[in-house]
């Protein structure tokens, strides 16, 4: 009887001295968490399928409104933020809160235990269930969820759709010029059709200034006329 009781004490020993060094709510909790995430319009309908992304300094984790996802647990606040064609962006932050497991290893493991939990992060719980607004940024406490209902967070500011960005450089339509394909010529530019040419008008004869004189009869063309003497 006396070995087995030191078998037994030993034993518990031995798991008293693991829990400190793993950490109790390591071993019970475990270092990820998973989290539903809803997400409705401003009049309550909801939408399902927008993209949403939840960070803290553990990492990032990618997943669909209306799905669950497993998040890495964290001393840090979570910020989820989720984004759907047309609507304004979705966001929120998920307040970190010490769990069950936590206060069991401060006051079982000690300063040991404590100290892995809050470094794997495995001693924080977040909401498990919240539900974001369109248009709105919220914050979700776990502290206010009851039992596994859904959060629906208090409102702490508003949200707006991000303007479509213009290129940078992009020339107004209007100033635009379509340049040829390479390799292609332009055609040659339009030519304004020739005139045709005007005929010259035709001359006019030169009009004589002066009236023609009759020509002179010499006295020996006279004679010339006249029978010869006999």
């Amino acid at each position: 009887m006396r070995g087995a009781g030191w078998r037994f004490w030993g034993l518990c020993a031995c798991a008293g001295v693991l829990s400190i060094l793993t950490g109790c709510a390591s071993v019970t909790h475990g270092t990820t968490q998973s989290l539903k995430v809803e997400t409705l319009t401003p009049d309550g309908k909801t939408v399902e399928g927008a993209e949403c992304r939840l960070s803290n300094d553990k990492g990032d984790a990618l997943t669909q409104s209306g799905q669950s996802v497993l998040v890495r647990r964290s001393g840090a606040n979570l910020r989820v933020e989720c984004t759907q064609a047309g609507l304004p962006p979705a966001t929120g932050q998920a307040v970190s809160r010490v769990n069950a497991g936590m206060v069991g290893n401060i006051v079982v493991g000690g300063v040991i235990g404590a100290a892995i939990d809050v470094g794997s992060g495995a001693g924080y719980n977040y909401p498990s269930w919240m539900r974001l607004v369109f248009g709105e940024e919220r914050s979700y406490d776990r502290s206010t969820q009851q039992g596994d209902q859904p959060v629906a967070g208090v409102v702490q500011g508003a949200t707006r759709l991000a303007a479509a960005s213009k290129p940078a450089g992009d020339a107004p339509v209007a100033q635009r010029k379509a340049e040829p394909a390479e390799g292609v010529r332009p055609p040659p530019a339009a030519l304004a059709p020739a005139t045709p040419p005007v005929a010259a008008a035709p001359a006019q004869p030169a009009v004589a200034t002066a009236a023609s004189s009759p020509s002179r009869v010499s006295l020996d063309d006279l004679n010339a006329l006249l029978p010869a003497r006999k």
